[in-house]
């Protein structure tokens, strides 16, 4: 496989993760807090809450405030953390989450949909014995996507019960 091969590859998962979060309407968020001290000691000076997209293309912002703020406080070393979430499910966007494994699940289901639909393809063209529905490898492939498919409706049940109770306890 060639470079570009790969490139090409790893654009196409991207584009794949964005229609995935496209379809489960996600609204990546940050909140971004700049502080000084450490754990029980910690002192919060200043407070984001903003659009992701907005935090990257402003940054600068947040570092000329954690530079003034340095000035201020000469003896602190000036910190900021960042929690990167969904803002309508509340959902973090760390690796681990609920969210993000489901956004994960139908990308994945997006590629193989694209891979099932290139061997057909292919074997239309190529193969005058082929037949979709007699062709052990695709009748496979398309159980065990329907597998996937049911665990993604699943996933995003859990993930709707998850934010109802949320939206109840506030």
């Amino acid at each position: 496989m060639g470079k570009q091969e790969s490139m090409d590859d790893w654009f196409q998962m991207a584009k794949d993760y964005a229609k995935a979060e496209k379809e489960l309407k996600v609204e990546q968020w940050v909140e971004v807090t700049i502080y000084y001290g450490y754990a029980e000691k910690q002192v919060n000076l200043y407070h984001y809450n903003l659009p992701r997209e907005m935090y990257f293309r402003y940054e600068w912002v947040i570092t000329w405030r954690m530079a003034k703020l340095q000035c201020k406080y000469p003896k602190q070393i000036i910190s900021k953390s960042l929690y990167f979430y969904d803002k309508r499910s509340g959902e973090p966007m760390d690796i681990s989450s609920c969210l993000s494994k489901l956004i994960s699940a139908k990308a994945q289901i997006t590629k193989a949909e694209r891979k099932m639909n290139e061997y057909i393809e292919y074997n239309r063209q190529n193969n005058i014995f082929f037949d979709e529905n007699t062709d052990e490898e695709l009748v496979r492939f398309k159980e065990k996507l329907e597998r996937k498919k049911a665990n993604v409706v699943e996933c995003e049940k859990r993930l709707e019960s998850l934010v109802e109770k949320r939206r109840k306890n506030l």
